[in-house]
C-alpha cells in the first residue's frame, strides 16, 4: 500500500502539460525537483506552514488487460499525480487530495480518478457519467470492477 495518494487524469498531454493546467486549476505553483521531475504545491488548508501537492508523471503503474480478473480501473489513465502532505498526517492528506480533486473535476479538464493509497477508489469523474465518490473500501481492481467499469468503459471510448 502506498503511503500517498494519486489523482490519475486521461490526456494525451505530457506531464509538464498536464501540470501546468492542474495548477491553474488548483492554484498550486510548478516546481522542478530532482531528476526534472514537476511538482505542484501549495499551502495546506489544514496548516499553512506544511504542504501538500506532489510529483506530476506518465503513470508508470498501468498494465492495461482485455482480461476481466486482471481490469484495474488505474490502467486507463496516462497521467499519475501522487499527492502528499508534509505535516505526515493521513487524515489531512486525504482531505487535501480530496479538496484539490474537487476543484480539478470543476475545471472539467480531463476524466480523472481519486484514488487513496493506491487500494481505496475514492471518486471519478468524467463529463458523461460525472463525479462518483465510492462507498469506503472500493478496489479500482477487478474486484469492485462493477462499481467502477463505467468509467473505464468512457476512457476508451
Amino acid at each position: 500500500m502506498s503511503t500517498l495518494e494519486h489523482v490519475f487524469i486521461h490526456t494525451q498531454d505530457p506531464p509538464e502539460v498536464a501540470a501546468a493546467r492542474i495548477s491553474s486549476a488548483v492554484g498550486m505553483k510548478i516546481s522542478t525537483g530532482p531528476d526534472n521531475g514537476i511538482y505542484l504545491s501549495r499551502p495546506a488548508r489544514a496548516d499553512p506552514t506544511k504542504e501538500v501537492g506532489g510529483e506530476v508523471a506518465r503513470n508508470f503503474l498501468a498494465y492495461p488487460s482485455d482480461i476481466p480478473e486482471e481490469q484495474s480501473l488505474l490502467d486507463g489513465y496516462e497521467i499519475l499525480w501522487d499527492f502528499a502532505y508534509t505535516g505526515r498526517n493521513r487524515d489531512v492528506q486525504l482531505e487535501e487530495a480530496r479538496r484539490a480533486f474537487e476543484q480539478l473535476t470543476t475545471a472539467q479538464l480531463w476524466p480523472a480518478a481519486l484514488v487513496a493509497g493506491l487500494d481505496t477508489l475514492v471518486a471519478a469523474w468524467n463529463p458523461v457519467l460525472g463525479l462518483t465518490w465510492f462507498p469506503p473500501d472500493t478496489s479500482p481492481d477487478a474486484d469492485d470492477y462493477a462499481a467502477w467499469s463505467g468509467y473505464l468503459t468512457q476512457l476508451r471510448a
